[in-house]
């Protein structure tokens, strides 16, 4: 008597060939063996097992975000300067009031010229996975 057709969605009909060095595979034979399984039932449970973590990392060197970038810490010395000041029980005054005023108008139009740069940028083709 001929043996049972299995069922259509258990047929395994794609194979993958994965090459192991001589460690590999006999760390891997002797996990098969203690869970009780033959090496390729245990590599196809365990691979099925979790998803590979995939990050993307942006390749950017230009010269003028590192400018940018240059003048946000500028602008940032300015404030802890003012806070500083001010936590010290310095007295508000008209022109720190425009100091004040100043960075913060400094900081919008950096945010644009910012915004401006990272929409030319966006989709950038050196953009690779590791």
């Amino acid at each position: 008597m001929a043996r049972p057709k299995k069922e259509k969605p258990l047929q395994h009909d794609h194979p993958v060939m994965v090459r192991y060095s001589d460690i590999e595979y006999e760390l891997i034979k002797e996990y098969a063996e203690q869970a009780g399984y033959p090496v390729a039932v245990y590599v196809r449970k365990y691979s099925l097992k979790e998803k590979p973590n995939i990050t993307y990392n942006v390749v950017a060197d230009i010269s003028e975000i590192q400018k940018l970038a240059t003048e946000y810490g500028k602008i940032g010395n300015n404030l802890n300067q003012i806070a500083r000041y001010f936590h010290m029980g310095g007295l508000r005054s008209k022109a720190m009031q425009e100091e004040i005023n100043g960075c913060i108008t400094e900081l919008h139009e950096l945010r644009k010229e910012t915004m401006k740069l990272v929409g030319d940028y966006r989709g950038n083709l050196e953009t690779h996975r590791k």
